[in-house]
């Protein structure tokens, strides 16, 4: 499953992942606030910034000194996010995310680096949806190289109204090597404008855990502080190898 938002911030952003890919019931509020900045652990993580329509167009990484680490710039198509370039503080273009779509429904998402020009597909992010349903019906996905070779695949079913999850994980040759319990809320999810197909992360994350093959557990958990609109203000996570990380948000 998908680490940190896991080890979030950046890994989510711009690298493949598997779990966090659910669709969760959209809560109805009648003026959505934004979040604008993030702080981990007391430092800058990240800042937002918004086009005229309100959506996401740019996502500032800073490194552990609190300098810019990165840019993220969102281009969109229709009213979809199609691509995500990641460019670094000399405005040379690192890597990218290619997003293809079936209607409004995620079916492909590509990967490449960028060397000295050369670009590279890394690996490939297949999506099955259940389009009979109108929230979690994102239902199974399935990972490649970049050599097009299958890597691993998630079979996933939805425990609940917020999108809570339980998933089977297989490697590429079929067997099944864990499964992974995905625990959702019902409030606004701080990391939405990190996934580059929003309808499918509405509500936060109170919990991911993987039991793997060989008995042992890995993933994280969450305590949250919320304001009374249920945004949430603060963020505890805590992974089962130790690592504790502090969240605090910034919204408008």
């Amino acid at each position: 499953m998908k680490l940190f938002l896991s080890a979030l911030p950046l890994v989510l952003l711009l690298s493949c992942s598997s779990g966090s890919d659910e669709i969760m019931q959209v809560i109805d509020q009648p003026q959505q606030k934004k979040i604008i900045e993030v702080k981990r652990d007391n430092q800058l993580l990240y800042k937002f910034t918004y086009n005229s329509a309100g959506d996401i167009s740019e996502i500032t990484n800073y490194s552990s000194n609190g300098a810019v680490g990165s840019t993220t710039k969102v281009e969109y198509t229709n009213g979809l996010q199609t691509k995500r370039s990641m460019y670094s503080t000399n405005n040379t273009l690192l890597s990218y995310h290619v997003f293809t779509y079936q209607g409004k429904l995620i079916t492909k998402r590509a990967i490449y680096t960028v060397n000295a020009g050369l670009e590279t597909l890394n690996n490939s992010t297949e999506y099955t949806n259940d389009g009979t349903k109108s929230s979690s019906n994102l239902i199974g996905v399935k990972y490649y190289d970049g050599a097009g070779n299958l890597t691993q695949k998630s079979d996933i079913v939805y425990t609940d109204g917020n999108g809570s999850s339980v998933s089977d994980i297989y490697n590429s040759t079929g067997t099944k090597t864990g499964i992974s319990t995905l625990t959702k809320d019902n409030a606004h999810a701080w990391d939405r404008v990190l996934d580059p197909f929003v309808y499918q992360h509405e509500t936060n994350a109170k919990s991911e855990l993987t039991k793997n093959l060989d008995g042992t557990t890995t993933g994280y958990s969450v305590e949250y502080t919320y304001d009374s609109a249920n945004y949430p203000l603060t963020a505890k996570y805590v992974f089962t190898n130790g690592v504790v990380y502090n969240y605090v948000f910034t919204w408008q």
